[in-house]
């Protein structure tokens, strides 16, 4: 994985465990991701020096202003992506995979054309072959 990311699949991860449990354990973010607990904690560290999460070791973590607003970003690009494969004929399952996977790898910008593009689609009402 490249950097950005790995640093954004943790951010996603804490996320969910947060989400689901109210907490965040290394442990569980290790076997998720499949990884060693090692290499949580350095992330960890990064993503506290970064300013994404607020985390002492031993303490636990909750994810920073600056965190939620990356998440915040991704959810977009990924809703964008996921419009955009279901508009082309993709099941529910697989447009929710894809998108998932793509969301670390376009940027800000195509993000937006692929949501200005499926919106004008929508307001077509165009039917597309599927």
């Amino acid at each position: 994985m490249k950097t950005s990311e790995d640093r954004e699949k943790y951010l996603e991860s804490i996320d969910h465990f947060i989400r689901e449990h109210g907490y965040a354990r290394p442990l569980e973010i290790a076997e998720f991701l499949r990884v060693t607990p090692a290499s949580v904690s350095q992330m960890l560290t990064k993503l506290s020096n970064d300013g994404l999460i607020n985390y002492q070791k031993y303490r636990g973590m909750t994810i920073s202003e600056k965190g939620m607003k990356v998440l915040e970003n991704l959810n977009k690009k990924e809703s964008s992506i996921y419009d955009l494969l279901k508009m082309v004929g993709c099941d529910e399952a697989t447009a929710k995979e894809k998108a998932c996977f793509f969301e670390h790898f376009i940027d800000d910008d195509l993000a937006e054309k692929f949501r200005n593009f499926t919106a004008k689609l929508k307001e077509s009402k165009i039917e597309l072959p599927a």
